[in-house]
């Protein structure tokens, strides 16, 4: 089951294991126990990447990328 993020009335922010169908009912805030409401939460200094950044291309360009020309031709056995 995944985590899913909650925030109550007085602003404190959890987490929570919970299936699909559960995650919109209201939780129990662990610090107040006031009811809180499920918020979609993206950190600010990463972008979301939606799985496509661990692709076996996108590793290998990265790869390629941080190589030096030297290594670059030295790498290389066509």
């Amino acid at each position: 089951m995944p985590f899913y993020d909650y925030k109550c009335n007085k602003g404190h922010i959890f987490e929570s294991m919970c299936s699909i169908a559960d995650r919109k009912e209201q939780k129990e805030c662990p610090e107040c126990g006031a009811k809180s409401k499920h918020i979609f939460s993206v950190n600010k200094k990463y972008k979301p990447t939606f799985g496509n950044n661990d692709t076996r291309f996108n590793q290998r360009e990265k790869h390629r990328k941080s190589m030096t020309e030297s290594q670059m031709n030295q790498s290389y056995k066509g």
